[in-house]
């Protein structure tokens, strides 16, 4: 299952918890407990964005870079070079 996360985090698109959540068949605490897990393994790293207007879009996202708004600030997922080796090996 935490493969699955990354591979959706290298897709770059944008999405909240709650998407990743709806498209897994898990909560949003588990999507956060993931994130978190590839955290701590060293595939992804995060950014930290105050402020939220609005809707919340992540309009600043960039590509390989994913926002969860579980409150009201954004966090961008970034993929590390580890995360991105785990990626192209799931490709083959």
């Amino acid at each position: 299952m935490l493969m699955k996360v990354l591979k959706r985090l290298a897709q770059g698109d944008r999405y909240s918890n709650k998407i990743m959540a709806r498209e897994l068949g898990v909560d949003e605490g588990m999507v956060e407990q993931m994130l978190m897990q590839l955290e701590r393994k060293g595939y992804i790293e995060k950014e930290d964005m105050v402020s939220c207007s609005g809707s919340c879009d992540c309009g600043s996202a960039t590509k390989k870079a994913s926002c969860c708004s579980s409150k009201s600030d954004i966090i961008m997922w970034k993929i590390t070079t580890k995360g991105n080796e785990a990626t192209l090996k799931m490709a083959k």
